[in-house]
């Protein structure tokens, strides 16, 4: 679900939000409007907007893992962990993490991928969020969410600060929870781009 359909109708900082995003047209190749949020990281309240969004959100919903995908969802998880409480578990690339792993392969757009967890980071029983800064397809998200349940935990929602308009129709993952703050921006001559969603 998106948040202006869950409460958060008309609040200004949906919008600045919004608009702190940079949209890149034709990166990284042609037809593809990259959503740049490392200018939302310079605007320091559309920041700390954005993580105190998901922190209201997550606050009494006992969750006790914060998990994000590497890399950009590293951006925005620690944040949101220490804001309720919970730890923040990376979920990395191959060959990033030094101790004992598992790993789930999942297919891009573009090819295929592979997120890694350390064994015992994550404990049965335990309640998890996973986070990431944009959803297109869903399908990092989804061996996020697979690789966390084959530790034991129980995923209870992803949230994302962007979400492609086709996710609005189907705003579940494998039978979990999406959570969306903002569309992505368009950019009026790149009118027949489209999002990038080699992340997921």
């Amino acid at each position: 679900m998106f948040a202006e359909e869950n409460g958060l109708k008309g609040d200004p900082r949906l919008q600045a939000i919004s608009q702190a995003v940079r949209v890149v047209p034709n990166f990284p190749k042609q037809g593809i409007m990259f959503q740049d949020i490392t200018t939302l990281l310079l605007d320091h309240k559309a920041f700390k907007d954005t993580v105190d969004i998901f922190v209201d959100r997550y606050r009494d919903m006992h969750i006790s893992v914060v998990a994000g995908v590497e890399a950009r969802g590293f951006l925005f998880g620690p944040s949101i962990a220490l804001g309720i409480g919970a730890k923040f578990v990376p979920l990395r690339k191959p060959r990033k993490l030094p101790g004992e792993v598992i790993s789930e392969k999942y297919s891009l757009e573009y090819g295929n991928d592979c997120l890694e967890l350390h064994v015992g980071a994550v404990q049965p029983g335990e309640r998890a969020i996973v986070i990431d800064d944009l959803v297109a397809t869903g399908g990092t998200l989804s061996a996020a969410i697979r690789l966390l349940e084959r530790s034991g935990a129980e995923v209870v929602e992803c949230a994302c600060v962007i979400g492609v308009p086709d996710v609005k129709g189907h705003c579940r993952l494998i039978g979990k929870p999406l959570y969306v703050l903002v569309e992505p921006r368009q950019v009026d001559k790149c009118s027949r781009c489209e999002v990038d969603s080699s992340f997921g």
